[in-house]
């Protein structure tokens, strides 16, 4: 652990809490274009809103986490990529419905890699 750098060490902390909203945010870009962000209070606004979406992103990353300290790296990237896609769209209409079911919808689409994990570590 001393031969890692900083984010070796601290890296996966600010990518689980940061991946869902950039997802929502890129997603938010890709479809209103560059004006809805075009005012800064309108970007800090938005910014606002998306810490507790943060949270959300915490059970499909730490799910991701366990299957790399398996020993199952890409697995675990081709996991979080292959769920992070549609958690990101799914939050963004579960938005819609209010913060409980954007909750529900991200722990739901992060039961796939705890029961991979579960899974490979039963088979060990």
């Amino acid at each position: 652990m001393e031969g890692r750098g900083w984010i070796g060490r601290h890296g996966f902390w600010p990518l689980a809490l940061l991946w869902l909203p950039a997802g929502v945010v890129a997603q938010a870009a890709m479809r209103f274009g560059d004006a809805s962000f075009a005012e800064p209070g309108a970007l800090l606004a938005a910014l606002g809103s998306l810490a507790p979406v943060a949270l959300c992103g915490l059970p499909l990353a730490l799910g991701c986490r366990s299957l790399r300290r398996l020993g199952y790296r890409r697995a675990a990237w081709a996991v979080g990529i292959g769920l992070g896609v549609p958690t990101v769209a799914g939050t963004v209409v579960a938005g819609l419905l209010g913060p409980a079911a954007i909750v529900v919808w991200a722990v739901l689409l992060s039961l796939p890699a705890w029961i991979v994990r579960w899974w490979l570590a039963r088979r060990r």
